[in-house]
């Protein structure tokens, strides 16, 4: 009676020790992969990190950069706003002199007929002189 519960007992410690070196190679194993996936992830961390570092880095620069063209063509536009003003008084200086007509037709005519009876009396002065 004493050899089936002298079994008995190293049986039940050799399930415990198969149950133990079960449970410790699957608790190995489950570490090693939480370690891969921890690394994995890390890296992926690092890696995406740096690209919004690089990207932020990126995105800084062409704002700097919209910024100072924004104030760049500001300031051409104020110039050329002042020179269109200036341009502007002039062509408003000049209009009533240009487009305006301040003599009346008949003026007009009167005033070729004296141009064309004044050279005429230049061209016989002229001539008479040529001929002396």
């Amino acid at each position: 009676g004493m050899q089936s519960n002298k079994g008995g007992v190293v049986g039940m410690l050799e399930v415990i020790v198969s149950d133990f070196s079960r449970l410790k190679a699957e608790t190995e194993a489950s570490e090693k992969a939480a370690v891969a996936e921890y690394d994995a992830f890390m890296e992926e961390s690092s890696t995406s990190k740096r690209q919004k570092h690089e990207e932020e880095v990126k995105l800084r620069l062409e704002k700097d950069q919209a910024e100072f063209e924004k104030s760049r063509t500001a300031k051409s536009l104020r110039a050329t706003e002042e020179e269109l003003a200036k341009a502007n008084k002039y062509f408003e200086y000049l209009k009533p002199n240009c487009l305006e007509v301040h003599v009346n037709w008949e003026e007009r005519v009167a005033k070729r007929n004296e141009e064309i009876e004044a050279l005429k009396e230049a061209w016989n002065i002229m001539d008479r002189k040529s001929k002396e």
